[in-house]
């Protein structure tokens, strides 16, 4: 026995068939325009919840990439002061070496080196308050330090580190405090502001044998810049070694991230065109089957 199949029950058929492959043409659409795979969660769970993941991971490296290029920043600018601080103090060691010499200086020539020591005392306090962003960056952590150095050359910071996080776990100190650099404290071997005080009065008064140990100091105030350039070398080096792994990485994830949710546009193209022509197929082919007849017309 044959099943009665009603028109209506043909029209909702064939309507809701049409709707279906609307729906898939419309998702086809919008994955060519989007040139995404994925536009919610309920296309494909598995693999938006990797690509939720993946999307978590390259904030996390573009962020470890903003910290490494502000922390090679501040070693950047300390570097400079510092280069310019062992100039002066170089210059410095040459002048006292000459006022050593106190039997063949008059006093007018004293004083001229007195006071080219003076300038270069101006020039370092100058490098030790040396500010990026507004902060000085020989001050170590502490806060609320308008300058690392006072006028009478007091250190006014602390030794603490100020560290960026550049990769997954690894933190990477970007300072070296004034009391690295510089020193501290009230004595001329272990401050370079004191040593340079003492020269400066050891010349004026021209005792050669206060120059003399005024040139130890110096030496020691020597040592400590070019401890800390070398130490700001070497994190320098570190942070542009971990810029390139992070960079890296940040392709590496991005590669993933298209692989998750990317569209493969060729063949995307082939079944949009493909299901586009079976939709206009079945437009015409229902039109066909659901005709219009008189009683349609006098409902």
């Amino acid at each position: 026995m044959l099943s009665r199949i009603s028109t209506r029950t043909t029209a909702m058929t064939s309507l809701a068939n049409l709707q279906t492959n609307q729906s898939r043409n419309q998702r086809l659409q919008e994955q060519i325009t989007s040139g995404k795979s994925i536009a919610k969660g309920s296309d494909n769970p598995v693999a938006a919840g990797e690509a939720l993941r993946t999307r978590a991971e390259i904030a996390a490296t573009e962020q470890h990439l903003r910290n490494n290029a502000d922390g090679r920043t501040w070693l950047t600018v300390q570097e400079g002061a510092l280069d310019g601080a062992l100039d002066g103090l170089q210059t410095a060691r040459s002048r006292a070496v000459q006022a050593a010499s106190t039997g063949t200086l008059d006093a007018s020539a004293r004083k001229g080196i007195a006071a080219e020591l003076r300038a270069i005392r101006d020039n370092l306090l100058g490098a030790a308050n040396t500010e990026h962003l507004g902060r000085p960056v020989f001050a170590g952590a502490k806060a609320g330090v308008s300058e690392a150095y006072s006028a009478t050359g007091a250190y006014q910071g602390d030794g603490n580190a100020i560290s960026r996080t550049v990769a997954p776990g690894v933190d990477v100190q970007v300072n070296v405090p004034g009391s690295t650099a510089f020193g501290s404290g009230t004595t001329a071997s272990a401050n370079t502001f004191v040593a340079l005080d003492e020269l400066i009065a050891a010349v004026d008064a021209g005792d050669a044998g206060a120059i003399t140990a005024g040139i130890g100091t110096i030496d020691a105030g020597l040592d400590r810049v070019k401890g800390a350039l070398a130490t700001i070398g070497a994190r320098s080096n570190q942070l542009t070694a971990l810029q390139d792994t992070t960079e890296a990485r940040a392709v590496h994830l991005s590669a993933t991230l298209e692989d998750v949710e990317g569209v493969d546009m060729a063949k995307a193209m082939v079944e949009f065109s493909l299901q586009n022509t079976s939709y206009q197929a079945a437009l015409a082919a229902t039109a066909k089957v659901i005709q219009p007849t008189l009683l349609d017309f006098l409902a």
